[in-house]
């Protein structure tokens, strides 16, 4: 084996290890774009329903609701009540899923709050009792990732605050 044939193979690996390592930077590329599609896609499916007319109006009814404490709420709005109830129950799976998007780095939480989601501050202020209750009545836990929704919104209002 001579000097030029060593010379000719040192060229080909390198040639080879270049190929394998440009097709990995571009697998690479692929792959964070595809992330960043499917966290837009998967934020617009998601609040595609909040943004609606149908949603506002949602929200609308259930900001517009009156009770004293939650013995009331549940008996005037409670599961019996067929016209109501999926209506806020909606807003709080909702909530839930917002916090379980963002838990789980799907979507970035400034994403959902450019959507709108600092109006769910005031939903979640406005049934802490309800909550309260729920939690009480069903498991400690309940919406537990809607609260952590809640508390990244608050993050982002009051750092757009100061």
């Amino acid at each position: 084996m001579n000097l030029g044939e060593l010379d000719w193979q040192f060229v080909y690996y390198m040639l080879a290890a270049t190929g394998v390592l440009v097709a990995a930077i571009y697998h690479i590329m692929i792959l964070r774009y595809n992330l960043r599609a499917r966290a837009m896609e998967m934020c617009r499916l998601h609040v595609s329903d909040i943004v609606s007319e149908q949603g506002c109006r949602r929200y609308n009814d259930v900001m517009s609701l009156e009770w004293k404490d939650y013995e009331n709420f549940d008996k005037k709005y409670g599961l019996s009540n067929r016209e109501i109830w999926p209506r806020v129950m909606s807003w709080f799976f909702v909530l839930e899923a917002s916090g379980l998007l963002i838990k789980n780095k799907v979507v970035k939480a400034e994403l959902i709050y450019a959507f709108g989601g600092h109006g769910s501050i005031r939903l979640w202020e406005k049934f802490k009792d309800v909550i309260a209750g729920w939690r009480k009545e069903w498991a400690p836990d309940s919406f537990s990732n809607a609260e952590f929704f809640i508390q990244e919104m608050q993050k982002i209002l009051d750092a757009r605050s100061s």
